[in-house]
């Protein structure tokens, strides 16, 4: 399947326009991806469903939000942007030097940052574990589901998407 295609399908699943835009339009700016703030999107919606309702894991979840919007504020403000550049990179191209700067900044800025969205992180996976062990005892296996998955998104965020920005600055920095 060609990577037109795996965007058009997301098109027709997510039904986010702007990735057909974003899949005409060569990536030449500083970006979060529509993957992430699809994800970041659904994660939200689904932990204020969950903190709508009552009991623990409601309480759980209300918690979980105030610290993830927060969070997700941070990584859509100056962590992911750069990510938007990586087609471009891949590609052998380079942005424009108000582009390049912005990014290298925005990768040091990641970089600072590190130990606070850590302990952030941290924070959301003790979260995690908590609406796990309550929806183990309750029986709930979707919020089980949606809680590991969270925690996932979070250990994918800290292994692979910070250090990835953290790189695009340092490669943008030595061109």
């Amino acid at each position: 399947m060609s990577k037109k295609a795996i965007i058009v399908g997301a098109v027709a699943l997510a039904m986010l326009p702007a990735v057909v835009n974003r899949a005409n339009a060569q990536s030449s700016h500083l970006m979060v991806p529509q993957s992430i703030r699809y994800e970041h999107k659904t994660i939200v919606d689904r932990l204020t469903k969950e903190a709508a309702r009552s009991g623990v894991a409601a309480a759980v979840a209300q918690r979980a939000l105030v610290v993830i919007k927060g969070h997700f504020a941070k990584e859509e403000e100056f962590v992911f942007p750069p990510l938007g550049l990586l087609d471009q990179i891949a590609a052998g191209e380079m942005p424009s030097a108000d582009v390049k700067r912005a990014a290298i900044d925005m990768a040091e800025r990641t970089k600072m940052a590190q130990a606070d969205l850590n302990q952030e992180h941290l924070q959301i996976v003790g979260l995690m574990n908590e609406l796990v062990q309550y929806a183990t005892r309750a029986e709930e296996p979707g919020l089980m589901a949606f809680a590991s998955d969270l925690a996932a998104h979070s250990l994918h965020e800290v292994e692979i998407l910070e250090p990835t920005t953290i790189m695009i600055g340092q490669y943008l920095g030595s061109k």
